[in-house]
């Protein structure tokens, strides 16, 4: 498997889950530093949803596909759904976010956590 880096899209294995929490396979977004992910058997993600009329949180954050991203379609990352796994969670590589995204998800994780 390919060394994982921040902002980097995987196809991540959400299940088993419970209630609330996201499920099946899904593209996430890795916001683990690339020290920690070296050090550290966990990596947490943001997962993304294609469902465009759920946004209804304002720390959604709309991703348009693109050629780097490699998204199936336009989507949104639901930061209220920070997940931490193993890495054996992480499948497939799918692509990288650009670097407004990556920092639009810094801010607002910051606003969240009131950091």
């Amino acid at each position: 498997m390919r060394e994982i880096k921040k902002g980097e899209i995987y196809n991540i294995q959400f299940s088993p889950s419970t209630g609330h929490e996201y499920q099946k396979l899904r593209p996430a977004v890795i916001i683990s530093s690339d020290s920690l992910v070296k050090r550290s058997n966990l990596v947490t993600c943001i997962p993304f949803t294609g469902k465009l009329n759920n946004c209804v949180e304002t720390d959604d954050i709309l991703v348009k596909k693109d050629t780097a991203n490699n998204l199936y379609q336009d989507s949104l990352l639901k930061l209220q759904h920070l997940s931490t796994f193993d890495k054996r969670r992480v499948k497939n590589y799918i692509g990288k976010i650009d670097e407004a995204v990556l920092n639009s998800i810094k801010t607002k994780m910051r606003n969240n956590f009131e950091l």
